[in-house]
């Protein structure tokens, strides 16, 4: 308890600066998903995935549930090649399933939405440039960082770009979702979108440093990134306690805290 407090304290506990929405859907497996308000996303809806990893569960069923437009970012030979297995199991009508041990996920997105989602082999950084990911040296671990695991003697490189240019080179000026979980490079991002002011709607963040710290002041790190979000007109509307967040611009956050009291 007095652990609990001295975080509430600092404003690095889990539920610092929430402001929660009530109407918030799960989409995606047990592992990777993610809470999405109700009556946000739609068929013109611009939705970025950044992360794919071996489980894009999350953007295909906002696929499935909304036809968003959605783009699926990820230059590593994981992320490439789990996207093209699910490609290959929905284009012959079988079942691919996740975690069949602990929490088992079927896809369950038809070929035609399927064909209808864009992969783009590059990551998110704050510029454009061949970036080193490093070997997370864990079992049964598939992500590598460009931030995290540094100390590692082996690595991958790929392509990655700042979002700016990413949505300029895609045609567009705005993204209604932007999910990001990308191992530690949150920051950067944050940084770039706060910088360059760029109309992203609403952001999903998994701050990896829970999980992988590099030092004792990963908490103070994320409170700052977040802090950035909410000084450029960001609402923090959900956390978990592994800080996956949501966080909303505030106009677009009011609009649907109204709803939740009027229903309009």
């Amino acid at each position: 308890m007095a652990t609990e407090l001295i975080k509430k304290i600092l404003g690095i506990h889990p539920q610092s600066n929430v402001k929660p929405l009530k109407n918030l859907r799960y989409f995606g497996s047990e592992r990777h998903g993610y809470l999405v308000p109700e009556n946000f996303l739609n068929a013109d809806s611009i939705v970025y995935c950044v992360g794919a990893g071996e489980d894009i569960s999350f953007d295909t069923e906002l696929k499935i549930e909304f036809d968003s437009r959605v783009y699926i970012f990820d230059p590593s030979p994981y992320g490439i090649n789990h996207f093209n297995e699910v490609k290959a199991y929905v284009n012959h009508g079988t079942d691919l399933t996740l975690d069949k041990t602990l929490a088992p996920y079927v896809y369950q997105i038809g070929k035609k939405q399927f064909a209808e989602i864009t992969f783009v082999p590059v990551g998110l950084w704050d510029k454009k440039e061949i970036l080193k990911f490093y070997d997370p040296e864990k079992e049964n671990y598939s992500s590598h960082s460009a931030y995290l695991f540094t100390d590692s003697k082996k690595f991958i490189e790929a392509p990655v770009d700042r979002l700016s240019s990413l949505m300029k080179q895609l045609g567009h000026k705005h993204v209604d979702l932007l999910k990001i979980e990308i191992e530690g490079a949150e920051y950067k991002v944050i940084d770039s979108i706060v910088e360059d002011q760029l109309d992203v709607r609403a952001i999903l963040v998994e701050f990896d440093e829970i999980y992988n710290t590099k030092d004792k002041g990963f908490h103070f790190r994320i409170k700052n990134s977040c802090d950035k979000l909410r000084k450029a007109g960001y609402v923090l509307a959900h956390s978990t306690v592994a800080l996956k967040r949501l966080f909303i611009k505030k106009d677009i956050y009011d609009r649907l805290k109204n709803m939740e009291v009027y229903g309009k």
